[in-house]
């Protein structure tokens, strides 16, 4: 059942939760888990619709992506890994079961569709843009663009999309080229 108060909670909860990873790197005002939302859905909705897919479909999943974290924060990796990913996952899931997303998030969690990679593609490119523009700023982000780097490129593997690995390093020139995030 829709419960308009419920999604302005979390909003406004996600509005206010800054990215971890953009704190420990010391980033002053970093983005948010709200505002890299917003990135991933329109990442995820422009990558599906030029590759003719369910634009829709794909931005739904993008923001719902990180919904969990109204309730749990931007946590470090390493206590999701301490918890353990499938207990880390029953958590995340349960958060979305709330907002009646239980089957698009599996699709997401489990990359059962294209859109659900491109998802999964838009959050890891999302970060990975994101920490270039810190760099620009004279933090460093060098470990997260190598990182990030790494992630986008196994994921594209996956689609097996010349034309849009093509789009994507084109897209990325900008922020390899300037020495991998290192100020």
């Amino acid at each position: 059942m829709l419960n308009l108060w419920r999604l302005l909670k979390l909003v406004d909860s996600l509005a206010g939760i800054p990215r971890i990873g953009w704190v420990n790197a010391g980033v002053k005002d970093p983005e948010t888990v709200a505002e890299h939302t917003l990135l991933v859905s329109y990442i995820a909705a422009s990558l599906a619709k030029s590759m003719g897919l369910n634009a829709g479909k794909a931005t739904l999943l993008a923001l719902i992506h990180d919904a969990a974290e109204s309730v749990t924060g931007n946590v470090a990796k390493i206590v999701r890994d301490k918890m353990g990913l499938s207990q880390w996952r029953m958590l995340e899931a349960s958060v979305v079961g709330e907002l009646g997303f239980s089957d698009e998030f599996n699709e997401y969690v489990n990359l059962g569709s294209p859109e659900a990679i491109i998802v999964a593609i838009s959050d890891k490119l999302a970060t990975l843009i994101r920490a270039c523009q810190y760099s620009e700023l004279n933090y460093d982000t060098s470990p997260l663009v190598e990182n990030y780097l790494i992630e986008v490129r196994e994921l594209l593997n996956k689609l097996n999309n010349g034309e849009l690995n093509e789009l994507l390093k084109d897209a990325l020139t900008k922020c390899i080229s300037q020495g991998s995030g290192k100020p």
